[in-house]
């Protein structure tokens, strides 16, 4: 040992202590020692590789994960657009102003000499928070094939009003077979009224505080 060695042992705390169980061992000790630190190294190589493969296949999963969920967006984007092009179509077609459904199929019945016998108008119906639904059911006496599907083309080509079908029962008569009873129902849409915002006061006049004046 150097003069320079006890001086740099002094320096590590335990450093020396370890030195000196190192030389009092026995050739065949300092063997057996250096193989359990080989073995203990070897552990934990292993082990660190085993988390590091670990960590690698869920990487590998997420990544394929994320790449399927891209071609399934990828797939259905078509489809997508499609449906809002089509929606965009029917919200085209609402009109501006409410249509009067029984007035208009009575006129529509004329043009097309159909006999509405009964007709009944339901209750409006909101659809969402942007539409609400009108809808009159008719019942229909004799009428003919033909002219039924006249009435009904010109009730869903309506050009100002977005109009339509969205029931309907068709019976043969006993005594005339080619002539039918038919129960329908036909649905028109106009634009929900915009709500005014809760923070905004009435007639801009501040809400009262609730305090009894003395």
């Amino acid at each position: 040992m150097s003069a320079s060695e006890p001086s740099m042992l002094a320096r590590v705390p335990g450093l020396g202590r370890v030195r000196e169980i190192l030389d009092g061992m026995s050739p065949r000790e300092r063997m057996l020692l250096a193989v359990l630190v080989s073995v203990v190294i070897g552990v934990l190589l292993v082990g660190s590789a085993g988390l590091l493969y670990d960590r690698i296949d869920t990487l590998e999963e997420q990544t394929e994960a994320m790449q399927l969920a891209l071609r399934d967006i990828a797939k259905k984007r078509g489809p997508y657009l499609q449906a809002r092009a089509r929606t965009a179509q029917l919200d085209a077609r609402i009109g501006q102003s409410p249509l009067q459904l029984p007035g208009f199929l009575e006129g529509l019945a004329k043009e097309t000499s159909i006999e509405i016998r009964e007709t009944n108008q339901r209750t409006p119906e909101a659809m969402g928070k942007k539409y609400i639904q009108q809808s009159v059911d008719l019942r229909i006496s004799k009428v003919g094939l033909e002219a039924l599907l006249k009435f009904m083309r010109k009730i869903e080509t309506y050009p100002s009003n977005l109009v339509m079908v969205t029931q309907l029962h068709i019976r043969s008569r006993d005594d005339k077979h080619q002539e039918f009873e038919v129960d329908m129902t036909v649905a028109t849409f106009e634009h929900a009224p915009k709500t005014a915002s809760k923070d905004k006061k009435t007639d801009g006049k501040p809400e009262p505080s609730g305090e009894k004046e003395q």
